[in-house]
């Protein structure tokens, strides 16, 4: 039989690594010592418990709170329908929460625990940005303040909750037994984003939430303003404002200035 050539060896020991198929035995010399079969078990099995190791390491809150057997259980059935696709190791297991959410239909909060997980994770290392800082802010002209938007950092995720995720992450983070799953008593809003070098994540107020979807979209800081304004009293809709862009700088979210007139 005609021995493959190298890009065919690649492709037949990929096959086999997904699904034990593919003509690799044949290309495989036997020294007598330990079979073709068992040696090729071993890079398959080993292959899934790298996979298995790097789910555990990006869904280390979900693991603890799934316990390890039906972690273990769902992770593999999750590499067995959901091979790697990319060459880093850094995008397996971006589906995994809705995957979750799939396999557990009745316990909604496991999936909704793994999405905190992963956003996490996606923000310690994701794109870098410069933050905007209290005196690029005091240097704008009345004219530009009319106008001027904001642009987030890369890394931040807005996504609503339904159940007391972030109290059993935080349990979970302590080392301490995590309270029950409950809905919360209205849907509310998580931000993640990565601050420096730290992630963060909190619940976003109502009023917040609608602001940083309004510049989201486009609109300009004053628009915001406006729009506070038909919600609440002046007083309370400046202090809004206000404390919203405090924040905000605080955080470091906010990487740039849009909507700014031409000088």
């Amino acid at each position: 039989m005609k021995a493959l050539e190298l890009s065919g060896l690649q492709t037949a020991f990929h096959d086999h690594l997904l699904s034990q198929a593919g003509a690799i035995a044949q290309e495989v010399i036997d020294d007598g010592r330990i079979s073709v079969d068992h040696r090729l078990q071993v890079y398959h099995n080993a292959y899934r418990v790298r996979l298995l190791e790097n789910l555990q390491d990006a869904y280390e809150k979900t693991w603890a709170y799934l316990g390890g057997e039906a972690f273990e259980a769902s992770a593999l059935a999750y590499i067995e329908s959901h091979p790697p696709r990319h060459r880093t190791l850094r995008w397996h297991g971006a589906e995994f929460p809705q995957w979750l959410g799939n396999r557990f239909p009745d316990d909604p909060d496991i999936a909704e625990l793994a999405l905190i997980d992963w956003q996490l994770r996606q923000a310690f290392d994701g794109p870098d940005a410069t933050p905007v800082a209290a005196p690029d802010l005091a240097r704008l002209s009345v004219e530009e303040w009319a106008s001027v938007g904001f642009g987030f950092v890369p890394t931040l995720f807005v996504t609503p909750l339904r159940f007391n995720s972030v109290d059993i992450w935080h349990a979970l983070d302590q080392a301490h037994i995590p309270p029950a799953a409950e809905p919360l008593p209205q849907p509310a809003w998580l931000l993640i984003w990565r601050k420096g070098w730290q992630p963060h994540f909190r619940i976003l107020q109502a009023a917040e939430h609608a602001a940083l979807r309004q510049l989201q979209d486009g609109a300009s800081f004053a628009q915001v303003c406006a729009g506070l304004a038909e919600r609440f009293s002046d007083q309370e809709a400046a202090r809004v404002a206000a404390e919203s862009l405090r924040i905000w700088l605080q955080d470091e979210m906010i990487s740039g200035l849009t909507g700014r007139p031409a000088r």
